[in-house]
């Protein structure tokens, strides 16, 4: 009976034992023993996996009191004795957990760099008792570096599982969770709208992509060009359609290109042209490409890659022309072209690509302006006489002739990005906005035009009388020469300018036909006007003026430049 009680005495002792390792090693929150247990009793995967921390405790001690009952038990009553000198060890049967896990391994990214020393690398985890907790099996003595770090992330996320809140439910586990709730499929979809919007952390509000009509926030950033002033008035700016590179040229015979960022603006690059003082230049091909004119037999095209210039003056064109001052190009159209106005109504046409003339078109009056369509099928221009001609550039062929209403004298024209409206300028100071659908619908009521013998033994066919316009607006906010007219990218905005007073810019919101009162105000630098541009997402809008800088507005509205 002695050596009975002697047993029963050993065995509680080794039980207080246990306890107070477990306290050493989880804590003494029940709580987090509990929580522990699960965790223990789910992870392993397989099907004797279940049962939590405590019903595992109450088992091992009902085993340690049967054990003072049997003889035969004190061989493990020595074993747990000794390990419990040196730490408690426990052990969890995995199930299927290995291949759980090589199935992860499998769908997680390959590492970039690994280390060979991880696999050279052997831990022994059964000298150290803070380290027995990490074998799986009880003949486990040594791992190697990788085995090693992942069972330390093994008992790291044991100890500190991770919180249900910050956990991303999958879509299976969604749908499982609506079947067994039995709810409608309407309700399920609005809760799964609802965790979808909580789990962002931007702003719950689009920005709406309508231009407001009655305000336009701008703030005015450092000068496009402070990197580099030019010396004199800036005849041309343009930005890339790439959005961060800008061109200014000007009188002081400079072809600049700038970094803007609305901060530095850092000078990119810069061309000196020795005998010509440049008059405009524009991008071309895409960008690639620069024009550079003047009042010259000649012009220049710049290759903004290689940085070479290269000067075209033996083009053979049908008439003698003295200078190709005035030209647009051609930016959507199957090969780069640009459109010179010549002398007497001509305007000839030369592909940028093999740098020869390609056509010429002749107008009743003096060439002065004209614009592309979007797609580069069509060119139309504008003159002395005051009509708009509608050209088709496939056929080379006059398609309709408008009188531009209240206009002696067209000087200055631009086409929306979407081919919809155009609008022309005058040496009066009216813009006018017209609508390509509806002037196309009214020639096709019953104008007549000559086309029959005429058109079939290939000479102009040109409309007998023009259309008379009808504008869907007339500004008449400017009373000098429209030297400049640019429609941003979406076509909500026209920016209107006259060089010839000072200050004289005005910006008409397109929807609602109406000029912005509250830019650009009575303390706007803007000097007199010679160029405009738009950046390709309508961020930006530099003005080049006459004292030789470059001003830069953000248009709030846009987040993008």
């Amino acid at each position: 009976m002695a050596e009975r009680a002697a047993k029963r005495q050993r065995a509680a002792v080794d039980v207080d034992r246990e306890r107070e390792l477990e306290a050493q090693l989880f804590g003494r929150d029940e709580e987090a023993l509990q929580q522990l247990g699960t965790e223990l009793g789910g992870g392993g995967g397989g099907e004797d996996g279940g049962g939590s921390l405590s019903d595992f405790l109450a088992s091992y001690q009902q085993g340690a009191a049967a054990a003072a009952g049997d003889d035969s038990d004190v061989e493990d009553e020595e074993r747990h004795r000794q390990c419990g000198a040196g730490g408690l060890v426990m052990f969890e049967d995995r199930g299927g957990a290995d291949q759980q896990q090589a199935a992860a391994t499998r769908r997680r990214r390959q590492p970039v760099w690994e280390d060979p020393q991880d696999v050279a690398l052997r831990v022994n985890v059964a000298a150290k008792s803070q380290l027995r907790k990490l074998r799986r099996e009880e003949e486990e003595t040594e791992l190697t570096g990788r085995e090693y770090e992942a069972r330390l992330r093994e008992q790291h996320n044991k100890l500190h599982p991770r919180t249900a809140w910050a956990s991303l439910k999958k879509a299976g586990e969604r749908r499982r969770r609506a079947a067994a709730g039995g709810g409608s499929d309407s309700e399920g979809e609005e809760e799964t709208a609802a965790e979808r919007l909580l789990q962002r952390a931007g702003g719950l509000l689009a920005r709406c992509s309508a231009l407001p009509p009655s305000q336009l926030e701008t703030t005015r950033l450092r000068d496009a060009n402070q990197a580099d002033a030019c010396k004199g008035a800036v005849k041309s700016v343009e930005f890339h359609t790439g959005g961060e590179l800008l061109l200014a040229a000007g009188l002081d015979r400079r072809l600049r290109l700038f970094s803007v960022d609305g901060v530095k603006n850092p000078r990119v690059h810069s061309w000196f042209v020795e005998d010509m003082p440049i008059h405009k230049a524009a991008f071309t091909a895409g960008g690639s490409k620069i024009v550079l004119t003047g009042r010259r037999k000649f012009f220049y095209l710049v290759d903004v890659e290689s940085q070479a210039i290269d000067r075209l003056a033996s083009l053979r064109v049908w008439r003698d022309e003295k200078s190709f001052e005035s030209f647009v190009t051609s930016q959507q159209s199957p090969q780069p072209m640009a459109a010179f106005f010549g002398n007497e109504g001509f305007v000839p046409l030369v592909s940028l690509h093999t740098k020869q003339m390609v056509g010429s078109l002749k107008m009743n009056g003096t060439a002065r302006t004209g614009a592309f369509t979007a797609d580069g099928t069509q060119l139309l221009t504008s003159g002395g006489d005051g009509t708009v001609y509608v050209w088709d550039l496939r056929t080379q062929r006059c398609l309709q002739r408008y009188q531009d209403e209240g206009c002696l004298n067209g000087t200055s024209m631009a086409c929306s990005p979407d081919g919809a409206l155009f609008a022309t300028g005058s040496n009066s100071g009216v813009v006018n906005l017209y609508s390509r659908q509806q002037q196309e619908a009214q020639r096709r009521q019953g104008q007549r035009t000559v086309f029959g013998e005429e058109e079939a033994a290939g000479s102009w066919a040109m409309p007998e009388a023009p259309i008379a316009g009808k504008p869907l607006k007339s500004v008449l906010n400017l009373t000098t020469t429209i030297d400049s007219l640019v429609f941003n990218h979406d076509g909500q905005m026209l920016v209107m300018a006259s060089r010839m007073k000072r200050d004289a810019l005005r910006v008409l919101h397109v929807p609602s036909m109406t000029v912005f009162s509250n830019w650009p105000t009575s303390k706007s630098p803007l000097h007199y006007v010679h160029s405009t541009a738009y950046s390709p997402n309508s961020g930006y809008l530099a003005i080049g003026n006459a004292r030789g800088r470059v001003l830069l507005y953000r248009l709030h509205h846009y987040s993008k430049a």
